[in-house]
């Protein structure tokens, strides 16, 4: 994240503040050490400024942050062609017919489609030595979709892509408010067709969607299940699966933890910017004014659709497998466990699709991580325990999902041509475990492949909760991790009586009487 000198300035007071507190042990989590507490309050001060710049300032800023990378990490440029974007937006424009009016503006006419989507390819050099995989993670950064880069993240995506011994593409999708929904999921939908039908001269042979996990922080961990919504809904094949730290899938902000863990996270009450050409709103204080566009990414009347809330999908079923972290003292930390819950279908009574015409899709696999203690996306604090083991824990979930290859028949038809996929559309979801692993003695000759001791113990923990006592998959997985990166339980539940409660939040603002606090500036 860049900062400002001026806020380094503002901010001094704050630092010596949080010391003298922390060794009073006036401390939001007994947990924290000094170190965390003082990172949180940097980055929890930086975000409250940001009220005092504009939109265009602070995307700016951001935009040419980085932290240069090491000699062994290899970075190169690419430009998605046009023909990808167009593709991509004939998908959306079929899915959303007839919501025209709810996305709320001409997003096929959005002049910002001049400016061509920039990624680059981030691997380690050595990679091809010691993995015969080709593992590439799509991988979408975070920023509340108004902020953010890809060059910003690279610090994050260099880290997860040298633990799951993959190669990892990322991009610049457009920002809101300038361009709102469904500007970047159009952008990250051309960024997977870049990968799996590339133009000639790209470089690389397209890439088997078996291959690719799609991987997102926060706001870009909300845009990769999205993703996945979109290509489930359009028959397409889908990723091998979806990594996600702390995603935001829940636009309303609707769950209690948005509230209840507001001590323990730097997330703001709200996102406020100066008024500029790209935030016209110059009065503040005036709640009807701001009540009109909450969110930056979307006007409100299209936070209902699922693909801009994911959670909100009638079902989310039929999808890849999906890897969720998050810390148990984030504010979106609600909406992980929810999504989770309903994704897996853990209690059909509760979560199973009856509408009429509306198709019901088998349960989505998904592995939540919990984190104790931790804020949202605290794999930013790089020289934290849990943040480590966060990322080894990614890693590991990757290399678990795109396996060492093989050389009996059941790993050549598992790395099939996208041609052979695309073709066979009525298969999507791609209950692949099923497929590659058919026995838990495929499961150990998988684990004999992996060739980073310092991952095999998560790797081994992953796969051993894969299947129950009677043989059969297991679709949630749910592990509380200590500040030190040891598993503490796992499997929680929730209860259906506070699983209903949360689903009947959903697609609700919070009650301004009882929560006054949203609105503060």
């Amino acid at each position: 994240m860049a900062v400002d000198p001026r806020d380094i300035a503002t901010l001094t007071p704050k630092f010596l503040s949080t010391v003298f507190k922390h060794f009073k042990n006036d401390i939001p989590d007994s947990n924290w050490d000094l170190k965390l507490h003082l990172a949180i309050t940097m980055v929890r001060g930086i975000l409250q400024r940001g009220k005092h710049k504009t939109i265009e300032k602070q995307q700016k800023l951001l935009a040419k942050a980085h932290i240069p990378s090491p000699p062994s990490i290899s970075i190169k440029k690419a430009i998605v062609p046009e023909t990808c974007r167009s593709q991509a937006e004939d998908i959306m424009a079929g899915l959303l017919s007839g919501q025209e009016e709810k996305v709320g503006w001409r997003w096929k006419e959005d002049p910002m489609k001049q400016n061509p989507i920039k990624g680059e390819w981030v691997e380690a050099k050595n990679r091809k030595k010691i993995t015969s995989a080709d593992r590439v993670i799509l991988y979408i950064h975070g920023g509340a979709y108004f902020m953010g880069s890809a060059a910003q993240h690279r610090f994050l995506i260099q880290r997860v892509a040298k633990a799951g011994a993959a190669r990892a593409f990322s991009f610049d999708y457009r920002l809101a408010p300038q361009s709102p929904f469904p500007a970047a999921v159009v952008d990250t939908l051309a960024a997977y067709f870049y990968l799996i039908q590339p133009p000639a001269d790209a470089g690389f042979d397209p890439i088997s969607p078996k291959n690719i996990v799609v991987m997102g922080d926060s706001a870009g961990g909300g845009l990769a299940l999205s993703i996945m919504l979109v290509l489930r809904d359009a028959g397409l094949p889908q990723p091998a699966g979806a990594a996600c730290w702390s995603p935001w899938v829940d636009l309303f902000h609707s769950l209690p933890s948005i509230f209840s863990n507001a001590s323990t996270d730097y997330i703001p009450n709200g996102f406020v910017n100066k008024a500029s050409p790209a935030n016209p709103i110059k009065d503040y204080t005036n709640v009807k004014e701001r009540l009109e566009r909450v969110q930056y990414y979307a006007y409100n009347s299209a936070l209902s659709i699922p693909y801009v809330s994911p959670i909100l999908a009638d079902d989310l079923g039929g999808l890849g497998e999906i890897f969720i972290t998050c810390g148990n003292g984030e504010r979106l930390r609600d909406e992980a466990i929810l999504f989770s819950h309903k994704a897996s279908k853990t209690h059909p009574e509760v979560f199973e699709c009856k509408k009429p015409g509306v198709r019901a899709f088998p349960p989505t696999k998904v592995s939540l991580n919990i984190y104790e203690a931790m804020p949202h996306v605290f794999q930013l604090f790089l020289f934290h325990p849990a943040a480590s083991n966060a990322v080894k824990r990614t890693g590991a979930f990757i290399r678990k999902i795109i396996p060492e290859p093989t050389n009996d028949s059941s790993s050549s038809s598992s790395h099939s041509s996208f041609s052979s996929i695309y073709s066979n559309s009525s298969s999507r979801g791609y209950y692949h475990r099923e497929k590659e692993v058919s026995s838990i003695k495929d499961m150990n000759t998988l684990k004999q492949k992996q060739s980073s001791t310092s991952l095999q113990e998560f790797f081994d923990d992953e796969i051993d909760e894969d299947m129950n006592e009677d043989g059969e998959i297991n679709n949630f997985t749910n592990k509380h991790i200590d500040i030190k990166g040891n598993c503490k339980r796992t499997n929680d539940m929730l209860d259906e009586g506070t699983l209903r409660e949360w689903a009947n939040m959903l697609g609700k603002f919070p009650d301004l009487k009882l929560h006054p606090e949203f609105m503060d500036v």
